[in-house]
This record gives C-alpha cells, structure tokens and sequence, in this order.
C-alpha cells in the first residue's frame, strides 16, 4: 500500500478520555477531527466491551450467512468484477480488492437478516461499517487497537447519519443509504486520513450511497434487501478516494454530525445496539417472542392450534404474507416465522433455508394466522416495538400473550447471552487467523 495512505496519527488524544473540551462544547472537535483522532484507548470501558460483542455478533452472523444463496453469487461477483488480494473474502479461502471483499462481506453479514441494528435508524449499522473496516484493515496492516477504534467510530458516525437522513428524508431508505457514511468513516480512521480528508470521504459516501426504497424489498423479498454491501463497498471507496485527494461537495450529514445535539465522544450510540436472536426482520421478531411464550406457557399442542391473531403495528404488518420459496421472503415474512415458531418450538437459521419451505406444517398455519395493527403500538414505533400474540386452539380456547419486545433490546440483560449462544451454534469455524479472529482475541 503506498505510503500516502498511512500518515501519522494526529496526537490529539487527551489522556482517558474522548478528545472533547469540558467547557460546553465551545472547542468540541468537529465530526472530522472526532474520527481521525479518536484511539481505542480513549474509549470507555464499558463501550469497547459492547463493540467487541457487537465483533463476536458479527463473526457468529457472519458464519451462520454462508449457508444462504445470496452469498455465493456476492463472492463469486467480487472475485470477477473486483479482483485483487487485498483482503479476504470471509469463510471462502479467496481475496479480492478492498472494494471487493467489503461488498461480498457486507451481503454476507445482512444474509440472514441476523446482524445487530439500531431502532431510531431501523436498520443495520454493523453489516455496512464493520466489513469496510475489516477491507482496509487487512489492506494497511492495522494494527487490532486501531482496527476496534475505527470500528467504534464506525457505529457512532453511521446511526447519527441514520438519524439525520430519516430526519430529512420523506421515503424510508435502506441501510446503505446511511450505513456507508460510517463505513467511510471507520475506513478513514484506518487509513489515517486528516480531518479535511475524513469531511471528503464522509462527503462521497453521502453522495454516492444507495438510497434504497427498502419497503420495495419488504413487500416483495428479493437479495436487494438492506444494501448492506452496496454501503460497505460504498464507504471503502470513499475513503480511498478522499486518501487520494478526490473531493465532495458539502456534506449534509456533517452538518448534522457537527452540531451540539450530535454529542460525539459523549452520546454514545453503541450502547443502544440491539442483538438479533432470530434470523429475520427484527419487526417479526416481537411476535416470535411473544407466540414461543404462548406455547410454553400453556404447553400448546401445535396440531392443536385453529388460528393465530397478531397485535403489532404498521411495519410488520407491511410484512410479506405470502408463502416462502427463497431465504429472503422467509426473511421477510410475519406469518412463517409465528408459524414455525409454534410448530417446532423455535425460529432459527434451518427456517429460512431449503428444505424448509417445503414444511408441510408449517406452511398450513401461516395460512391462518391474521394480522391486526394496534394504534397503541404504531405511536410508540420505532422507538419502542411491541406485539402480543392469541392462539385459538381446536377446543375453543384463546391462549393470549403478555406485549412483547424482540430478544436482544439494548436493555434485554440476556444481550450478551444471546450472543454467546449464536457464537457457540455458529462460530465454530472461526481460527485466530481470520480477520475476525484476530479482533477477538
């Protein structure tokens, strides 16, 4: 790599702490002057233990998303079309540019729909930033301190971006469309860009990232799904471009990222990272939750069951209700996870993978669960996320659930728990030597 893209790290560093000033925000650090200067020591404790579970997340969806279709086709196409050896595919023994293994990473990480996200941005932030990080990491040798700071830099600047587009933006973009705004800032702390360079990559991540109509692929499933690696490819080569001296016009989200309510360094926003338990949109998984309690409360013999009524709001009753041939319309479905749930007593990644939608079973009672939104429950969306779920059973009994949130809310204290169970289902396979093993060491 030419040297031109590892100059020294600005020694803005403060000790401890964040490099903020104390006296108001009068010499806060801008957005750009945040992200080149932040180090992993600076990082409060407690934030680089949540950053490295959301790593240990990200490495067990990762695994798990090689099963999936999708996955295939966005390694072979990066091998094809974006060849190199500067950073490996993950799990597929092959190397590709840095642009490359960032997009075949980022399709891989949001293959399942399993990967972390965040409820004021409706998205996910990990499956865009973290394999930015991970392409330019391996393409600059980053040392793992440096490659977790830009991965915390990462989150922070891609949820602010998230919020700011939704806050501007009529349409509901998917999470590319702000997700590659924190990919090229996680790439430009790694490459050690100085602040007027970051402004620029953050600037041609902005410009150039994919505003997709994410409710397009919520009503009719297909691999478009979040962007996730548009976003990451996206954000990697922003920031190799901005190292090159390639320039943006005004940011909109710098503006946003450098006023007072953005609190960077004091807000931080990996603290309300959600987990996912199941492989699925997280608007489906309240009613998981909600119909796996019914049937162990009331101990429900699933040839039992005449009907299912769902209580949720508006998004996840947007939700596909059609029967599922592909990982994506399994994915994307209300119906078919409540019904899987109920029949085999669990949702997990076997469900949203051939031979599974052959499931006889399955099938037949999703055809006869009904969807009702609740106005009480689509006020408090997206901020908070309900659902309550009533069996009616052959004998004429109801069997009603309590309201219930997605496993792995910010404050769920089985977070970390539900990541140690998908780690050890699914990370098996992870060696010290893949990019990701080194982080968790």
């Amino acid at each position: 790599m030419p040297d031109r893209f590892i100059p020294a790290l600005p020694n803005v560093d403060t000790g401890p702490g964040v490099p903020l000033a104390e006296d108001g925000g009068m010499n806060r650090p801008t957005a750009s002057e945040f992200i080149s200067a932040l180090r992993w020591s600076a990082v409060p404790d407690g934030i680089r233990r949540r950053t490295e579970a959301l790593v240990r997340d990200f490495a067990a969806v990762t695994c798990a998303g090689t099963s999936a279709p999708t996955t295939r086709i966005a390694a072979d196409y990066a091998v094809a079309q974006h060849g190199g050896d500067q950073a490996r595919l993950l799990y597929d023994g092959r190397r590709a540019s840095a642009t490359g293994a960032a997009w075949a990473n980022g399709v891989l990480a949001n293959a399942l729909d399993f990967d972390d996200g965040h409820r004021l941005v409706k998205g996910h932030p990990g499956a865009n930033l973290i394999p930015a990080a991970l392409a330019i990491a391996e393409t600059v040798d980053a040392a793992r301190e440096d490659v977790l700071a830009a991965i915390t830099v990462g989150y922070e600047i891609a949820v602010r971006a998230g919020i700011a587009l939704h806050a501007r933006a009529t349409e509901y973009h998917g999470s590319g469309a702000w997700g590659s705004v924190g990919a090229a800032a996680a790439g430009a702390r790694l490459l050690r860009l100085d602040p007027a360079q970051v402004g620029h990559a953050l600037g041609l991540a902005e410009y150039h990232a994919p505003m997709a109509p994410i409710m397009r692929s919520v009503a009719d499933p297909a691999m478009t799904k979040d962007a996730c690696g548009w976003g990451a490819m996206t954000g990697t080569s922003a920031a190799l471009l901005a190292a090159d001296g390639f320039t943006a016009t005004t940011s909109a989200v710098l503006d946003a990222l450098d006023g007072p309510a953005s609190a960077l360094g004091q807000r931080w926003w990996v603290e309300d990272m959600y987990v996912k338990a199941f492989p699925c949109c997280r608007w489906s998984q309240p009613a998981i939750a909600a119909a796996l309690a019914v049937r162990r409360r009331y101990g429900l013999d699933p040839s039992a069951i005449a009907a299912v009524t769902v209580r949720t709001f508006g998004a996840a009753a947007a939700l596909s209700r059609r029967a599922p041939t592909t990982t994506e319309e399994a994915q994307y479905s209300l119906v078919w996870p409540v019904a899987a749930a109920l029949i085999s007593g669990d949702f997990s990644v076997e469900h949203v993978l051939p031979p599974a939608f052959s499931d006889g079973p399955i099938h037949d009672l999703a055809g006869r669960i009904s969807v009702q939104v609740d106005p009480v429950l689509e006020a408090a969306f997206p901020g908070l996320r309900r659902c309550a779920v009533v069996v009616e059973t052959t004998d004429g009994a109801r069997h009603s659930s309590d309201l219930f949130e997605a496993p792995g809310e910010p404050d769920d204290p089985q977070w970390t728990a539900i990541i140690d169970a998908k780690f050890a289902r699914h990370a098996g396979g992870l060696t010290p030597e893949s990019p990701l093993g080194h982080l968790l060491t």
